[in-house]
């Protein structure tokens, strides 16, 4: 039997193993595939799905998007496994908008706290340096990154699933970072936190300045690769998708 290529970036149509890549078509649905074993049953189309989010008849507005979020954050490799990735972007863009703007506002707040804290003659009142107006700014700005950051990723993951021969067209991509949007919601959390109450500590205790300062670059470090980590979670998950 003739071997067929891992992968087709270029065949939307073909049936891929989802362990592999490999090229099922023409192969029964209760067999094996040739290249790495895996049941051609578990790569079957109908395992995947729309998520309650975009099932409107199913939950009330908040559950579906309190539910979703929660799917996304402590199961994302199940998430993303069981994710219809052909599905339209209607629904998960509005998913998407609402995290980044709970995560830009949290942001934003985290970052006015701390520029107001740092910024020299700064008092122990808050918005004694920058007005709170400026956290809109800070948000907005943080919104507009967020958006422009994520519209790049996308093309590049694109571009380098195309080079690597990986099934990862744009449309798949974006759908798949609409729902990764969740994952900013944890990160803008404790960032929001970890400044709120540092705040109110080196008002009492400025001696601590270095202590928050190590914990604040540990986080972005930590958070950069939780979100890689999640990232990488989703598209290895819908690389192979058939549906």
């Amino acid at each position: 039997m003739s071997r067929a290529p891992a992968t087709d970036a270029s065949g939307e149509s073909h049936w891929l193993c989802e362990g592999c890549g490999y090229v099922l078509d023409g192969l029964p649905t209760e067999s094996r595939c040739p290249e790495c074993g895996k049941h051609t049953s578990e790569s079957a189309g109908d395992l995947r799905s729309l998520p309650l989010w975009e099932r409107p008849q199913d939950a009330s507005f908040f559950q579906r998007f309190a539910i979703t979020t929660v799917q996304v954050i402590f199961r994302p490799s199940h998430f993303y496994r069981s994710l219809a990735t052909r599905g339209s972007r209607e629904q998960s863009a509005v998913f998407a908008r609402i995290h980044w703007t709970i995560a830009s506002i949290l942001f934003g707040i985290a970052a006015w706290l701390h520029f107001d804290w740092s910024a020299p003659g700064s008092a122990s009142a808050i918005g004694a340096v920058w007005p709170w107006w400026t956290a809109i700014l800070l948000a907005a700005a943080s919104y507009l990154f967020l958006t422009l950051t994520l519209a790049l990723a996308a093309r590049l993951t694109t571009w380098e699933a195309n080079y690597r021969g990986i099934r990862l067209p744009l449309s798949v991509v974006r759908r798949g970072l609409d729902y990764h949007a969740a994952h900013y919601l944890p990160v803008a959390i404790v960032a929001a936190l970890t400044v709120g109450t540092s705040r109110a500590i080196l008002v009492h205790h400025p001696d601590l300045v270095m202590q928050y300062i190590y914990l604040l670059s540990a986080e972005v470090i930590l958070a950069a690769l939780y979100l890689l980590v999640t990232y990488w979670k989703a598209m290895r998950n819908m690389r192979y998708a058939s549906r």
